[in-house]
């Protein structure tokens, strides 16, 4: 019983959660789990991977097993020494069989070693990549999250607006027996009344609709959501930020790009120089009765291309283009990730603003309504002055709510942004 309630009190902590349903975490681990884009860039890595072991393969051996059944015109000649009889030399039968094993060993090869380097920077860029994904997605699963919490928040909202229309009525309807108000009063909170409760249908819709979007992203159905702290901890260091952005993976696996363009280069040059070889071959045929049926040779093989229509050279400074564009790629998004995360900050610090602003305009649409009421219950106030407030205090509620969620919202961004937690 202790270890349960220590585990719920972990979670608490840790999600800053306060009601029952799917936390935010919970969401994250689905949807990084069964996400499509994610599995498309994990069989993505598994191939990289593949590809790697298999350009690792050209520095064994090579081992070729050969057997054929040979048709061919006889080739002989005949012999006759006096007084023996003429003998008949065959150099080649009509058919017979040959067997051949074959193995052959790069001793040097400059353009395997490249090839291999190569994959090698290729399968770590595409794990970068893999990360700049899920690091993709994460903000996309809490953005809509958080676009469910929105949701849910305003039709809470207009629940309560729902239930302040209706105290109200009830305060008409006596107020109208008494013969106090007119029976416009009456009509007037009637009508309101069945517009907040058309809002609230609209309201819940588009709730169901934010869950829907979540589960689409979660991989589950999602009935509910948790709330998350509606004060979160937003005191944020820029310099620090801009430290931590060469971590975001989008831009090391550009960096690596990089890397790997440069071992494109090498590659390209690497194709001037020659090529060593060993090679053995051991063969067992009856071609003919004249010469051993099995032979054997070993060979040291040197091959170099001294031309080949300068196509290597172009090779080379297409190759040297192709490193400068992706230089310029990285730096190019480094530049509009710095920009992109000094905007977010002033944003942020304008919604920090605004969610203080809002708190304040509750307290007094709090304190609006309570003198309406009062004010209307006393017979010195009309009854679209109590209307009017209750749509203040449900405005003020809904701009208080929607700013600390836009506050959640670029706090999130800022994630995604510098690519960290």
């Amino acid at each position: 019983m202790g270890g349960s309630i220590e585990r719920a009190w972990c979670l608490l902590l840790s999600f800053f959660t306060l009601s029952f349903g799917i936390s935010l975490r919970e969401a994250e681990e689905s949807a990084l789990k069964n996400y499509y884009e994610v599995q498309v860039q994990k069989l993505e890595l598994d191939k990289k991977h593949q590809e790697r072991l298999k350009e690792l393969g050209n520095f064994f051996p090579t081992l070729n097993l050969e057997a054929s059944f040979n048709l061919a015109r006889k080739q002989s000649f005949t012999f006759q020494i006096p007084p023996a009889p003429p003998q008949e030399f065959v150099f080649v039968k009509g058919s017979y069989p040959k067997f051949t094993l074959q193995l052959v060993q790069d001793l040097f090869n400059l353009t395997s070693i490249r090839r291999y380097e190569i994959s090698k920077r290729a399968e770590i860029s595409q794990r970068y990549l893999l990360e700049e994904k899920k690091n993709e997605i994460l903000y996309r699963v809490r953005e809509a999250y958080v676009n469910a919490l929105k949701a849910r928040s305003a039709v809470e909202i207009y629940r309560k607006h729902l239930e302040r229309v209706k105290v109200h009525l009830k305060d008409v309807e006596e107020l109208y027996r008494q013969g106090i108000v007119a029976y416009k009063d009456l009509l007037e909170t009637r009508v309101k009344l069945f517009e907040v409760r058309e809002k609230l249908a609209s309201a819940e819709a588009n709730y169901r609709k934010a869950l829907n979007y979540l589960s689409y992203f979660t991989g589950i159905k999602v009935t509910e959501v948790e709330n998350l702290s509606e004060d979160p901890d937003v005191d944020l260091n820029y310099e620090e930020l801009i430290s931590e952005l060469d971590n975001r993976p989008l831009l090391r696996y550009l960096k690596e790009n990089v890397r790997l363009s440069e071992k494109a280069v090498e590659l390209s040059r690497s194709y001037l120089y020659p090529r060593a070889v060993f090679e053995a071959v051991y063969m067992r045929t009856e071609e003919s009765d004249l010469f051993p049926k099995d032979r054997y040779f070993v060979s040291f093989v040197f091959r170099w291309n001294l031309f080949s229509g300068l196509k290597r050279f172009r090779a080379i400074e297409e190759a040297k283009i192709e490193h400068l564009k992706a230089v310029k790629s990285y730096e190019d998004l480094r530049q509009k990730l710095r920009l992109q995360l000094q905007n977010l900050f002033e944003e942020i610090e304008t919604t920090k603003v605004k969610v203080e602003l809002a708190r304040k305009q509750v307290e007094e649409a709090k304190e609006h309504f309570r003198v309406a009421v009062e004010k209307y219950r006393a017979g010195l106030g009309t009854n679209a002055e109590v209307l009017d407030a209750q749509s203040y205090l449900k405005t003020a509620e809904e701009t208080l709510q929607m700013s600390r969620y836009d506050l959640m919202l670029k706090l999130f961004k800022l994630r995604e942004v510098v690519g960290g937690e």
